[in-house]
């Protein structure tokens, strides 16, 4: 009975002990877009996230992830997009699943590596709502004013709720058997061209003007203000040949369900 229940007890060490772990996140975030093409430093906003993960073995982890971040784009960080003027912020409210790899077999017994870098990949839902402020400060949902002619042209508005796939990576290590810290970037790939409420061409600003009022013409046509002319319904507005991404970056900090031994009781 020794030898049977001894490999028994090994591997459950192995494997088993330490399976559970809860963690926060804490760090920025930001976003490429149309009103971004690339990183804008000063754009970088607060993010952060509570997750779950479960630990399959010493290289593979499933990762439930809760996370709320914010992103914003201004064309005044471009001088050549600076006369389209055009701006916003969105809080994003993300639900995932991840699965994690190590690099090094990483755990918490002894024989296992006590850092290790790693690499995750998934899928999320996410929740977002651009929106701009006028002179009032009254910040103003840019999907309800339909800024590309959607109102006007009776069109479908673009869903706030959409997918997303997320790639990245991070170095994580122990600290004792309990606790674990990290840090990592994830990058997540939308299905979307409307996080920054920008896609296509723009529609006409005294359509906008007369059926929705003049907010919705200048949230339309920002550069109107700035007392600029009106640019020609059907010109070129954004890109819609490339879909928004958005990113994450940050430090982690979790504490695993830990036995020292399996019929013990838990420290």
């Amino acid at each position: 009975m020794v030898l049977i229940i001894t490999p028994l007890i090994t591997y459950s060490q192995k494997f088993r002990n330490g399976k559970s772990e809860w963690g926060i996140f804490i760090g920025g975030s930001n976003y490429f877009g149309d009103l971004a093409p690339e990183i804008v430093l000063k754009e970088t906003q607060l993010s952060y996230a509570l997750f779950y993960k479960y630990h399959h073995s010493r290289f593979f982890t499933s990762r439930y992830q809760f996370a709320k971040a914010r992103i914003s784009g201004n064309d005044l960080n471009f001088q050549a997009n600076s006369y389209r003027n055009l701006s916003f912020t969105s809080n994003i409210y993300e639900l995932s699943y991840l699965t994690e790899f190590n690099f090094k077999p990483f755990g918490i017994n002894v024989r296992d590596e006590k850092h290790t870098f790693f690499i995750f990949s998934g899928f999320n839902l996410f929740l977002f709502n651009p929106q701009r402020e006028l002179k009032s400060g009254e910040p103003l949902n840019l999907q309800e004013f339909g800024t590309e002619g959607q109102v006007i042209n009776y069109e479908k508005r673009y869903s706030l709720i959409q997918p997303a796939i997320t790639l990245g990576f991070g170095h994580k290590f122990n600290v004792g058997r309990r606790y674990v810290v990290g840090t990592e970037i994830g990058f997540r790939k939308t299905f979307t061209d409307y996080l920054d409420d920008t896609k296509g061409n723009y529609a006409s600003y005294q359509q906008i003007a007369e059926k929705q009022g003049q907010n919705a013409a200048h949230l339309s046509q920002g550069q109107t203000l700035n007392n600029q002319r009106p640019i020609q319904a059907q010109t070129m507005r954004g890109d819609e040949h490339l879909k928004d991404w958005y990113f994450l970056f940050g430090i982690t900090l979790s504490r695993r369900k830990v036995n020292l031994q399996p019929c013990g009781s838990p420290l």
